[in-house]
């Protein structure tokens, strides 16, 4: 069973990537050998939505027998998809302010610094911090907070806790190809830094993008990435504001740009821009969302994990767009041991162990949730770019720990 799952799976992410066996190209001119093929290699980024904590949240990670929070039951379903990536992000839309600050949900968020934990857990890489709840518990707590990222080994940008912190540009390595991650926030709530301070939050002034832009290139990033906090909360189309910034941005010398703050999935598209005197696409999704929330309503439930496929040319060792894959989610709320509990599901997959074999765990009102995520995600994220693909998951939930295990050989 175990050997013809992966089979399976094999056989779907070869034709997803568009790979067919000819026999032709396997024929030899007699007296002539063929170089062996060899394909360029692909990098795998994956990124999320908001990653935020209500009160409700907070309460549900509490666990009495110890006195101690966990959250990592929440990920757990949708974990073996963040692990088969080459790089995850998310943005981190609470402050991990310590127990003295008081933990809270809106308006002004604390979680608890087990959080981080979890999400390193869970298959993390880099968290950005720059948005509009990074000083809900004022500098002291976004200091708090990139210290607790520190410890659980995930990268951050976007805040800082000095000036030569700030103008370090992040980079990280993957597959050879030298990535830099940039962060910045439409604003702050109205809660200022110290005025002896005024580097810990990347606000998004577009002088400022593009001289970070330009400084990242400058010292060797290949590949460029921005998440930009911005746009109007709840709205699912991008204002003209975004549209704007974002084509800046990438005319600038940025290659993909992630947006945050609606709470709410808007539309992606590739974008074809003369750099260098060269065509080369570039990507932006104007919003992608709440990753986890307890926020009411679908939109504000259903998401997305987004992979953007990167080539690495065999030849020159650049990186170059392929293709986008998206796999819609849903975080589902449900009552357990006198709680609210919550778990992010990707839906295929939840749907399809409905549908083949024992939910007992599963409401009807469950069930209805995830198709109405599946219907909303779809619909809205529908493109004719053949580039951007829904990415199918039609096995069971149980058995998708055998994609990390087929990606790893």
């Amino acid at each position: 069973m175990r050997n013809s799952l992966l089979a399976l799976l094999f056989l779907a992410l070869l034709l997803s990537t568009g790979c067919v066996a000819v026999s032709l190209a396997d024929a030899q001119i007699p007296g002539q050998e063929t170089p062996p093929f060899i394909p360029d290699d692909t990098l795998v980024i994956t990124a999320v939505g908001d990653i935020m904590m209500h009160n409700t949240q907070i309460v549900s990670g509490y666990e009495p027998q110890t006195g101690t929070y966990n959250f990592g039951k929440f990920f757990n379903e949708i974990k073996p998809l963040l692990l088969a990536s080459d790089l995850v992000l998310g943005n981190l839309e609470t402050t991990l302010s310590g127990k003295k600050a008081v933990y809270s949900g809106y308006p002004r968020f604390n979680a608890p610094e087990q959080l981080a934990l979890n999400l390193k857990e869970a298959g993390f890489h880099i968290l950005t911090t720059a948005n509009n709840h990074c000083l809900d518990k004022n500098f002291t707590g976004l200091a708090s907070t990139l210290k607790f990222l520190d410890q659980a080994g995930l990268l951050h940008t976007g805040t800082a806790r000095s000036q030569e912190e700030r103008d370090s540009i992040l980079f990280v390595e993957k597959k050879g190809v030298k990535i830099a991650i940039l962060a910045y926030t439409y604003g702050t709530n109205g809660i200022t830094p110290p005025k002896d301070k005024p580097y810990a939050v990347n606000i998004l002034d577009e002088d400022l993008v593009k001289k970070d832009i330009a400084k990242a290139r400058t010292q060797g990033a290949q590949l460029i990435i921005l998440s930009l906090h911005f746009g109007q909360e709840y709205q699912q189309q991008p204002d003209p504001i975004q549209k704007d910034l974002a084509y800046q941005f990438l005319e600038a010398g940025a290659d993909i740009i992630l947006g945050h703050h609606p709470h709410v999935l808007q539309p992606m598209e590739i974008v074809s821009l003369k750099e260098n005197g060269k065509e080369k696409n570039k990507f932006v999704i104007y919003s992608l969302g709440n990753f986890i929330s307890d926020q009411s309503g679908l939109e504000r439930q259903s998401s997305i994990i987004l992979n953007i496929h990167i080539g690495i040319d065999r030849t020159t060792s650049e990186p170059y767009l392929k293709e986008i894959s998206y796999v819609p989610i849903l975080t589902r709320r449900y009552f357990m041991h006198g709680k609210t509990a919550f778990q992010v599901l990707a839906v295929e997959p939840a749907l399809t162990t409905i549908r083949t074999g024992p939910a007992h765990s599963f409401t009807p009102t469950d069930i209805q949730n995830l198709e109405k995520a599946w219907n909303h995600v779809t619909t809205h994220l529908e493109t004719p770019d053949p580039r951007i693909k829904l990415l199918r998951l039609a096995i069971p939930q149980s058995h998708l720990h055998l994609i990390k295990s087929l990606v790893d050989t």
